[in-house]
């Protein structure tokens, strides 16, 4: 039978636990409405037992009850699907989204095409080809070749700007795992608290990035989020690569 001071442990051991149990609790109606936020279930466990007497007459009393682990209810399988899901979703989406902003840039839809810009100056051509020795055709031609030109030039500045944001978007998502996978295992490292909301956090980041690329992804014993794209390291333990955009001598991009 426990002493006087182990039973008053007992009690305390299933208050703290209750009071923990409740935090949680608090914690889960508190981020209801949280972006990537995942319900988190508290465990219980039998606390240490520790011996009276000795030798064969020896017996045992408990102290009461432990939180075992403050864990989250999310489910592996479901999640790989969700990604595989969403990344066809994903692109599907940038595509229709990447049309619509090329569309834009060209002024397709607002009545300022950029084939009109071309016609005006194959016009001027003509006309010039008629008369080679009018000024009036040669000015015309010139102005026109200005116009299209300074136009060209604003929709490749575009598209370059176009282009080197969605190379950030995703760059930044890739250094959000990897600040997050250092901030995980810096919590968790001594083995006492989980850090379950960066690890939302991070599944978030990485169901975002996954809208963008085809991602393929694992966890290290420590607990680090691995991630390849399209079957190159992109997210390792250690390190990130980063895109980039380069000139092709052939294609111009």
């Amino acid at each position: 039978m426990a002493n006087g001071m182990g039973s008053l442990y007992i009690g305390v051991s299933g208050l703290q636990s209750a009071q923990t149990a409740l935090n949680t609790t608090a914690h889960n109606l508190s981020n209801i409405n949280s972006t990537g936020y995942t319900r988190q279930q508290t465990s219980f466990a039998t606390a240490t037992y520790l011996p009276i007497g000795s030798g064969l007459s020896t017996k045992q009393y408990g102290l009461g009850v432990k939180i075992e682990d403050i864990r989250r209810v999310r489910n592996e399988f479901v999640d790989d699907a969700y990604r595989s899901s969403n990344g066809r979703l994903g692109y599907y989406k940038s595509q229709y989204e990447a049309v619509e902003e090329v569309e834009e840039l060209f002024g397709e839809l607002q009545g300022v095409t950029y084939q009109e810009s071309l016609n005006n100056l194959k016009e001027a051509i003509n006309e010039l080809s008629k008369n080679p020795t009018s000024t009036t055709a040669r000015t015309s031609v010139i102005q026109q070749a200005t116009a299209f030109m300074t136009r060209s030039d604003t929709i490749y500045k575009q598209l370059n700007a176009y282009q080197t944001t969605l190379n950030a978007q995703v760059s930044n998502l890739v250094d959000k795992i990897k600040d997050l996978n250092k901030r995980i295992l810096d919590i968790e490292g001594a083995g006492v608290e989980s850090a379950n909301d960066l690890r939302d956090q991070r599944d978030n980041a990485l169901d975002e990035l996954s809208q963008y690329i085809n991602v393929d992804y694992y966890y290290t014993s420590e607990g680090k989020l691995v991630v390849n794209a399209e079957g190159t390291p992109f997210v390792t333990e250690g390190l990130v690569n980063h895109m980039s955009m380069r000139i092709s001598n052939d294609r111009g991009l």
